[in-house]
């Protein structure tokens, strides 16, 4: 096999992802090694993506490096792409610790019960298969998501990533949506930018999808987004509860935690916001704009 170069660039060279065909490799097993050593190459986030891999090499993948290789994984069997994510950061990781410290608050306000709390499973970058449906033999690694007990799918899902890669959230999110057949009620894109002068900016996004299979942007109250209680429990959900109360996330906390993040980078917060109303993370004095710190 003629020598491969180390990566297809893409349209617009980034510095976090690099777009690689798989048709330019003959074999399996080299696709495979080809796969391993980029990977190895890296020491800090970085995003590949392997277009035209069929589900065969792309379960190859997976075996040779799910347990050697610390990453998030997913493949999308209708559009052949193979996704890998390596080394993130504790900026794209502070969702975490937001969402965890949000389902405590729940608990505190009385928002839900102790005993909902417990049908809760609060997971990051666990392998889900769709076995079913358009995404039949795709499966994935979602950055975080919450599953209730005794179900497989999560009821709400996150995708964590920089703006290069904007379009690979998104077919992420339309992923869980429809390939989790409606038991994926929601998913939340949450998507940083470095800025110039070392700045970091934030925007977060969140999905449904309605009776219709309609996928669209649920709208933001001030400072909030907003979940149903519903969406968090789907078939979960407890006899004489309202599937229709709002439990709300609040954005305040995921810029603390993003704050915090970026005390151990070279960035500083530039703002984070919901998508149509832009919420500073950071400010100097005006007491019209939300502060982050």
């Amino acid at each position: 096999m003629p020598d491969v170069p180390f990566s297809t660039p893409t349209t617009e060279p980034s510095s976090f992802m690099t777009v690689t065909s798989a048709t330019q490799f003959d074999k399996q097993a080299d696709f495979r090694d080809h796969v391993v050593s980029s990977l190895r190459q890296n020491n800090e986030y970085h995003a590949f993506i392997f277009t035209g891999v069929p589900p065969s090499w792309a379960d190859a993948v997976y075996q040779l490096i799910d347990e050697k290789i610390p990453s998030r994984k997913s493949y999308n069997s209708k559009s052949r792409e193979l996704r890998i994510v390596v080394r993130h950061t504790d900026i794209t990781d502070c969702v975490h610790s937001w969402l965890i410290d949000q389902t405590s608050d729940w608990v505190e306000n009385g928002d839900i019960t102790r005993q909902e709390r417990k049908l809760l499973c609060l997971r990051v970058g666990t392998t889900l298969r769709f076995k079913s449906g358009p995404y039949s033999g795709s499966w994935k690694e979602p950055d975080f998501f919450f599953q209730a007990r005794h179900h497989y799918l999560p009821t709400l899902a996150v995708e964590s990533g920089w703006s290069e890669e904007k379009e690979q959230l998104h077919k992420g999110m339309d992923l869980s949506l429809v390939g989790g057949n409606g038991t994926t009620k929601v998913v939340i894109i949450v998507e940083w930018t470095k800025l110039n002068e070392g700045r970091l900016s934030g925007t977060i996004e969140l999905f449904v999808r309605d009776s219709n299979g309609t996928i669209f942007p649920r709208l933001a109250t001030p400072n909030n987004l907003w979940i149903r209680r519903w969406d968090l429990f789907g078939p979960a959900l407890l006899p004489g509860r309202n599937g229709n109360d709002i439990l709300y996330l609040d954005l305040e906390q995921l810029r603390d935690h993003a704050a915090e993040a970026l005390g151990f980078t070279d960035l500083v917060p530039a703002y984070i916001h919901y998508v149509g109303e832009p919420l500073p993370m950071c400010t100097t004095s005006s007491s019209s704009r939300k502060s982050l710190t």
